[in-house]
């Protein structure tokens, strides 16, 4: 990246900061303090050029201030130190500090902007770039739009592109989808749908936008367009989708779309189609140049199942009980080829279930380093992460920043109800102490609302999650969804309070209660969890945790990604406070 701006804006702060020295060199004893004032703004200034660089993405793509900002708030701090203690010394002294300070100050924040327009003309010509790429001929015969819905009701973190993701699924259906076939992508994660012209709708859905799904496929069921839906929901409801689309896809699509595709040719597309478990050598590559530049992280996935089977999760209904995983030299090559530098593996556990997928994973994090790909990283993992050193000690020099673990509580009781077998034989901070030294931020995520909640425990937690070392702070509601123990447990004992369906589907983004709680009522809970998301997601609260990140980390970039993650959970808190 050419960065010839930045010389003659450096060179113009050396030379205010002569202009001003000049006179202060007459009085020796001023020249160390002014010399080592000199150098620090020199450092805050291309401290603030490389966080801004390292953090392009978050910069251009969300907007994000704070790899520019949190530097120059730090020199702020050490400049009113100096000024204060040289304003009873000598007053011109320090009036000399504040004017470097405020030469400075014009001098760090241009440099910025030019840098800023100049990362935002690279990412511009990129987008037209990829528009030019993307444009198809007009003789193909048959046209398939995939569309990705999203919850217009919604409070969930799809709400913004900040922690939105590129619908990975609707990728792979467009790479298995035949080159006779034209392929478009509506996202609604990125732009309101807008009707466009087609001779098969594919959609995907979560349980919290298959309202919204529905209402798209109406649309076109009503001119005659068919309308097929495969994804989660349609798979563990599939009676409920069949009254609403022509055809659905069940469970992982990859062993049937060539069937449907040929069936669609045909004019005579089934009802339903079952996809089968395959092994995962060899998968199917997204075709990732459908998916907006917008999204800040590129996604992938090296593993599909889930033994544990926990009693409020629908991944081993969906997935499967087996745990299986790509090849690492697999995965290795679609890195490589992801031009992305912020990287989320969506996998629900990165590391796997024994020493043979630990293996796997310490091979795929030495391939990383040794291909010096340098990315960004963060994934979803449990907490046995932190029982081998050398696995934490490779995924941070690979790139991680940041791993999500599932802690949903610190008490044996709650984790019992939920079969949280793994969380229940592990020590929570020493886990934490293990992650932290390797420069990687604890991303926790805790439930509220089980059966053995009460005020007291909801404040507990709420305490726990505030003193400890949790860097980031997901705290959701307890949410029945369809496939689940928990929703058929609940149903049978007439615990859910929303259950016209699909209309309270969009309530089911574990934004907002659904359920009766044993020993609250509703309105009591819904206060207590109010006052606990106000303490947790308060801007003294994330401040508190970005210091405190950056001191156990040392990691300016982790703390900046775990700051900005706060920031998106608070403002998830703050629309549903209203």
């Amino acid at each position: 990246m050419k960065r010839n701006f930045l010389v003659p804006l450096t060179l113009f702060h050396l030379f205010a900061g002569y202009l001003i020295a000049k006179d202060i060199f007459e009085k020796t004893v001023f020249v160390v303090p002014f010399i080592c004032f000199c150098l620090f703004s020199i450092m805050t200034y291309f401290s603030g050029i490389k966080n801004t660089i390292t953090n392009r993405d978050a910069v251009i793509k969300i907007g994000s201030q704070a790899p520019y900002v949190i530097p120059f708030l730090s020199y702020s701090f050490i400049t009113s130190f100096f000024v204060t203690g040289f304003m009873f010394w000598d007053i011109m002294f320090a009036l000399d500090i504040l004017t470097l300070y405020l030469v400075s100050l014009i001098v760090y924040f241009l440099a910025i902007y030019f840098l800023i327009r100049h990362l935002k003309l690279i990412f511009r010509l990129k987008i037209e770039e990829k528009k030019d790429t993307l444009k198809m001929s007009s003789v193909s015969k048959k046209r398939l739009l995939l569309i990705n819905p999203v919850n217009p009701h919604r409070v969930g973190l799809s709400f913004s592109r900040k922690s939105a993701f590129p619908p990975l699924g609707l990728g792979i259906i467009a790479a298995l989808t035949p080159d006779d076939i034209h392929v478009e992508l509506i996202d609604e994660n990125i732009k309101p749908f807008q009707y466009k012209e087609a001779d098969l709708v594919g959609l995907t859905a979560f349980t919290s936008n298959a309202t919204r799904a529905y209402e798209i496929a109406a649309l076109y069921r009503d001119k005659n367009v068919p309308v097929v839906m495969g994804g989660i929901h349609a798979s563990m409801v599939p009676d409920e989708a069949l009254r609403y689309v022509d055809s659905i896809v069940l469970g992982e699509a990859e062993s049937v779309w060539r069937d449907v595709m040929y069936d669609f040719q045909k004019g005579s597309l089934k009802k339903q189609y079952s996809g089968k478990y395959l092994d995962l050598t060899n998968s199917v590559i997204p075709k990732r140049e459908f998916f907006s530049e917008n999204y800040l992280f590129a996604t992938i996935q090296t593993s599909r199942g889930c033994p544990m089977n926990c009693n409020f999760c629908s991944v081993t209904a969906f997935n499967g009980k087996k745990f299986r995983q790509r090849p690492y030299e697999d995965v290795l090559s679609e890195l490589e080829s992801i031009p992305h530098k912020n990287i989320f593996f969506i996998d629900d556990n990165i590391l796997g279930y024994g020493k043979k997928a630990e293996q796997r994973a310490i091979n795929l994090f030495q391939s990383m380093i040794d291909k010096k790909l340098n990315k960004s990283w963060f994934c979803q993992t449990s907490l046995n992460f932190a029982d081998n050193e050398e696995v934490i000690k490779l995924a941070a020099l690979s790139g991680c920043k940041m791993v999500f673990i599932g802690l949903e509580s610190p008490e044996k009781e709650q984790l019992q109800e939920m079969d949280k077998k793994l969380n229940l034989t592990m020590d929570y901070e020493t886990a934490f102490k293990k992650i932290n030294r390797h420069g990687i931020a604890v991303l926790g995520a805790f439930i509220y609302g089980t059966d053995t909640e009460t005020e007291q425990s909801m404040l507990k937690k709420t305490n726990y999650i505030i003193n400890n070392r949790i860097d980031v702070m997901d705290i959701t509601h307890l949410t029945p969804l369809p496939g689940t123990r928990l929703f058929d447990e609940l149903k049978k004992d007439n615990r859910i309070n929303y259950n016209n369906f699909p209309d309270d589907w969009d309530r089911y983004d574990m934004t907002e209660p659904v359920i009766k709680i044993k020993n609250m009522n509703e309105e009591e809970y819904i206060k207590t969890k109010g006052l606990c998301s106000k303490r947790l997601y308060s801007r003294k609260t994330i401040y508190k945790k970005f210091v405190q990140t950056l001191f156990h980390t040392r990691s300016m970039e982790t703390a900046l990604m775990a700051y900005n993650s706060n920031m998106v959970f608070r403002n998830v808190s703050q629309r549903h406070l209203g």
